[in-house]
């Protein structure tokens, strides 16, 4: 495994990490979830493995919501990270590592997300529909339309403060309470994860947004879950039909992964194969 960056059409620096770099048939790239990092999510860094192990080149690509704060190079001055971030960004990040698939020479490219990711992929799709993507893969994929009731009741504790730091033109400066005890947000980024509509695109739950991105997709998709992932609310099969009855292509894989949580610690290499079966 190498690490690597790419740069987008912004200038901002992202980092990658690349696994088979000597494969060049099939390029799988997985973005993270919010504050995801190859570090600590150990599922990527076992598909990446298993990937590399049948000759299948594997990218995790970090987007500007990996870690709560990075301070690589950034075109404003200004840290990245998914305590700044701001959800459109993710149409560059995810051409700036579908870019550098492409002149690396892979064939054949499929893109994933994981969690907050699958909804940035959704997005990119929709709007890159020329690229050519061979396939797309969604893990753990969410409705960030609905909160959970402890994060409801943080994003309406954080709120009023977040829209008189607007009001005072203080939209980049962090609000002093961490959403719901995990992230802190700038106040802009803060609006931006509960207001930004184009995020809105799995309305499974509350029907906040629409299906409009996920139908202009033609490509077959990996929809795959945990059994027991919180954030399909005791039904991750009724959770991923949903999406596939929502979807353009209706020959999707649908896959669970019996006894796993949303990021699939202890099962890990149940994940890595069904991507690799879907993919090969």
């Amino acid at each position: 495994m190498k690490i690597f960056e790419v740069e987008t059409k912004r200038g901002d620096v992202l980092y990658g990490c690349l696994y088979g770099e000597q494969f060049k048939d099939i390029c799988v790239i997985i973005t993270n979830g919010t504050c995801g990092n190859i570090f600590e999510n150990k599922f990527l860094q076992v598909v990446g493995e298993e990937l590399e192990k049948n000759k299948i080149s594997f990218v995790y690509a970090h987007n500007s919501g990996a870690f709560h704060r990075m301070d690589s190079k950034t075109a404003n001055g200004k840290p990245n990270g998914c305590t700044y971030e701001l959800f459109d960004n993710c149409v560059e990040d995810l051409q700036a590592f579908v870019t550098f698939a492409k002149e690396s020479g892979f064939k054949h490219i499929v893109l994933g997300g994981h969690s907050y990711g699958t909804n940035k992929v959704i997005y990119y799709l929709s709007k890159s529909q020329k690229e050519k993507i061979d396939k797309y893969i969604l893990i753990s994929p969410t409705d960030t339309g609905c909160l959970k009731d402890h994060e409801q009741l943080s994003a309406d504790e954080l709120m009023p403060i977040a829209l008189k730091f607007k009001k005072e033109n203080k939209l980049d400066e962090l609000l002093p309470i961490a959403f719901d005890n995990y992230n802190l947000f700038t106040a802009r980024a803060f609006l931006d994860f509960i207001n930004n509509k184009n995020a809105k695109n799995l309305p499974i739950y509350a029907k906040i947004g629409d299906w409009k991105q996920l139908k202009t997709i033609k490509q077959t998709g990996l929809f795959v879950m945990g059994e027991k992932d919180g954030f399909a609310f005791g039904n991750t099969l009724d959770h991923l039909q949903t999406i596939n009855a929502n979807s353009k292509n209706k020959n999707n894989v649908i896959a669970v992964i019996e006894n796993a949580g949303h990021t699939f610690r202890n099962k890990e290499k149940e994940l890595a194969k069904a991507i690799l079966e879907f993919v090969k």
